[in-house]
């Protein structure tokens, strides 16, 4: 069932509609016999290249993206451990009342992520201020008996959140170029009419199988099917790995809460 469900996430209607697209014109080539035979080089030069550099981009953003998630939850980890651990006097509540904070804050971070760039301003001022709550929260820690050194280190903590904070953001906001992104989709379209006369010339290979129907039509439109579902499908998983955590695609980046709950054993 897995394997369905990761075919259907790099199948869509563009898949099929370039593939009909490619079939038709490789039908209109075959009956009008009109056979070139175009350079299949240009066909790496013109897409296949952009979109492999634009899928290296895109996973090299999801890496990062990892990384600084990873960074988010060491330092919120850190910031927990000094305010449960250290203070000398420390009233049970605070202990309770700090996780809340950071879960809190970890679930506007998780909304952020999986918003709409167009809605997602309110999310980041939501997260700006639960920041806030937990940089005040540090300052009453000082009447439970905690050192003022541990302060600034929880308030270090909270600074590092920010930086990896904002670095989610730039993945969040600028992605792949809209002029390559461009170009490679209007390639995609142009691609199976431009080079139907190509498939129509592989086509005559197979007219020993005249005698074979099926079997001559199912080889002749084989070659235009297949080159059109690799080429889409490559940029499918572009388009997948452009956004990683809109929780859409497998490979997403997901911020687990019942995760973050358990890393903070009071």
């Amino acid at each position: 069932m897995k394997f369905f469900k990761d075919f259907y996430y790099i199948t869509n209607f563009k898949t099929f509609f370039v593939t009909f697209l490619a079939i038709s014109a490789t039908y209109v080539c075959i009956e009008k016999e009109i056979h070139a035979d175009l350079p299949l080089a240009l066909v790496s030069i013109a897409i296949i290249f952009p979109v492999v550099f634009a899928i290296n981009s895109a996973y090299a953003r999801r890496e990062q993206g990892l990384v600084s998630l990873a960074a988010c939850k060491g330092f919120m980890n850190g910031f927990y451990r000094i305010a449960a651990d250290h203070p000398k006097d420390l009233d049970p509540e605070k202990s309770v009342e700090c996780k809340e904070k950071i879960i809190n804050l970890f679930n506007s971070l998780k909304s952020f992520l999986e918003s709409n760039p167009e809605e997602s301003k309110s999310f980041v001022r939501d997260i700006y201020v639960d920041i806030k709550a937990l940089s005040e929260f540090s300052k009453t820690l000082l009447k439970q008996g905690l050192h003022g050194r541990s302060v600034s280190r929880m308030i270090v903590f909270l600074t590092r959140f920010t930086v990896a904070f904002e670095e989610m953001q730039m993945i969040f906001y600028y992605r792949t170029p809209i002029g390559l992104k461009a170009y490679g989709k209007i390639f995609l379209v142009v691609f199976p009419v431009l080079y139907a006369p190509s498939f129509a010339l592989l086509a005559t290979n197979f007219e020993g199988l005249a005698g074979y129907f099926w079997l001559g039509i199912f080889f002749s439109y084989l070659i235009p099917t297949l080159y059109t579902i690799i080429l889409v499908s490559l940029d499918n998983i572009q388009t997948q790995l452009e956004h990683p955590f809109d929780q859409f695609g497998s490979d997403d980046i997901r911020v687990d809460l019942d995760e973050i709950e358990q890393m903070l054993i009071s």
